[in-house]
């Protein structure tokens, strides 16, 4: 490819399908963070393209276009986009969320507003490891692989509930989490379809990817492999779509959004909404 690109993704395991191999791709530049400085580094055109928080499209000061050749979603069980509560979800009025997902905060008022007529106060988590802290939180919202790493003593935090899989029966839907994006004003070349390679190349090396990275990411191996081969999601078409611009009704019907921007698709992806 004769342009320079830099590509920003999340730094979690869940990732990994979409961006195994980039790194060694010419012409493209990876970098990654935490899903909540994604649209940061987009908007300050530190990278063309980014796989941010699905509510970011809404969020950010400048148009973007939804670059549909990958996404992290899931259709039902997310395992790693959980709240833990010490007492039943119904009577839950506080929940120290997990800061690194915008979008996952946003689910948790959507579907709580749903289940309980109601959405918790949200508070910040000083610490993902509920279970080393000396007066544990009642209800906490974790994500990523800190799920995994530091999962709350099912002793102490006895009701659980999977966002996603909570999305899946509300709606009968998909729930995409993440997706590429990138500022609507520029011209990316090349660069979908080099993106959308990766991602087709890569679903059929999921054990290979599991082996490499579950050890430093704190996964068992087999656990790795199951999510990234089984649980996870990373198409983005009309059902993912429909899905999205559902989400972000509902965030806006609950005030979690100011403005209610209409869906706009990289234009130079043939893929549309099907």
């Amino acid at each position: 490819m004769s342009s320079e690109f830099t590509v920003a993704a999340v730094s979690f395991l869940n990732a990994r399908p979409l961006i195994e191999g980039l790194d060694e791709e010419p012409g493209v530049h990876l970098i990654s963070d935490v899903p909540s400085r994604l649209l940061t580094t987009l908007i300050e055109d530190r990278a063309a393209v980014a796989l941010c928080p699905v509510i970011d499209f809404q969020l950010s000061p400048v148009e973007l276009s939804i670059v549909p050749v990958g996404a992290i979603g899931s259709d039902g069980p997310t395992l790693t986009v959980r709240v833990f509560s010490q007492v039943p979800m119904a009577e839950v009025t506080k929940v120290h969320t997990d800061s690194d997902s915008h979008t996952s905060v946003a689910l948790l008022a959507v579907v709580f507003n749903k289940l309980y007529g109601r959405f918790p106060e949200v508070k910040a988590l000083e610490s993902p490891d509920v279970n080393g802290s000396q007066v544990p939180p009642d209800t906490v919202l974790l994500i990523g692989d800190k799920v995994v790493q530091n999962e709350p003593d099912p002793s102490l935090y006895r009701h659980q509930l999977d966002l996603g899989e909570a999305w899946r029966r509300m709606t009968g839907l998909p729930f995409v989490f993440a997706c590429w994006m990138a500022r609507a004003d520029h011209d990316l070349g090349e660069l979908p379809e080099i993106l959308s390679r990766y991602r087709d190349l890569n679903r059929n090396r999921i054990a290979e990817i599991a082996v490499t990275h579950a050890k430093a990411s704190g996964w068992p191996e087999g656990l790795a492999a199951a999510y990234l081969g089984k649980v996870l999601r990373y198409d983005i078409g009309s059902r993912e779509l429909e899905a999205i611009e559902l989400f972000w009704k509902r965030c806006r019907a609950l005030g979690l959004i100011e403005r209610l921007r209409p869906m706009k698709l990289y234009k130079e992806i043939q893929h549309g909404r099907g």
